[in-house]
Formats: structure tokens, sequence, C-alpha cells
């Protein structure tokens, strides 16, 4: 599944799948056209209330990301403003996030950017290795 969360971060769920959602659709992950799950069947995959995802759903559909095509499902949205100012906006969202998160501990900048070079690398052979 390309949308992850975690209920023990302290972060409301469906604050966590708007940003995940934005993220895929921003990182193309999600296409525009592309059809999603239903919300059902993705509280059922994401472990989460119905009404939680019915409503990221609905906030989406209202930032112009999502769009619901009666009796047909959720879609993203064909007319997107995503680009490269809203990928900018969600990684600045998901590093603040990492950020304050980190913040107070003690964690040296440096290392935080060695660690997020390290993992860009593996990810990124990781890919090229996928058929």
């Amino acid at each position: 599944m390309f949308l992850r969360i975690d209920p023990n971060n302290g972060i409301p769920l469906g604050v966590q799948i708007c940003a995940g959602l934005r993220l895929a659709v921003a990182t193309q992950r999600l296409h525009a056209g592309d059809r999603l799950p239903s919300a059902r069947d993705l509280a059922g995959e994401l472990r989460v209330n119905f009404h939680t995802v019915r409503k990221a759903f609905a906030d989406l559909e209202a930032e112009g990301v999502l769009e619901t095509r009666r009796g047909l499902g959720t879609f993203v949205a064909t007319a997107q403003r995503a680009g490269r100012a809203e990928l900018k906006r969600v990684v600045r969202e998901h590093v603040g996030g990492l950020l304050g998160q980190l913040a107070g501990g003690d964690v040296d900048h440096d290392e935080v950017r060695a660690l997020w070079l390290e993992e860009w690398e593996r990810r990124t052979a990781a890919s090229r290795r996928k058929p």
C-alpha cells in the first residue's frame, strides 16, 4: 500500500491520511485520474474508522486534490494543482514534522543530513532494482 499511518505518533489519523495522499499525488505515485480504494476499503486496510477516511477524502476534495464521481468512486483530480510548489509544500510539511520530533534531543544536524542521504540512496537503489 502506498499509504502508511502511525497511530502512535500523536498526529491525528485523518491528518496523516491527507498528508500521505497529498504526498503520493505530489510525487506522482498517484496520477490524475487514478481511482482510489473506497473509503470503506481503505479504512479496512489502514485499520481506522471509515468516517476518518471519508473526512480525509472530503477535505482533499475541497482542496482540489481528489474528486468524487457519483457511482464510480473517488479519483485523483484531473485538474491537478499540485506541481512543484505542492511537492515542496508536502516535503516541507513532512520534514518539519520530523524536525519537530527531533527538537530538543541530542541530535546533530550533520548526523541527520547523513542519515537522510543514506536513506535516500538506499531507497533509490531499491527502486532501480524493481522490475
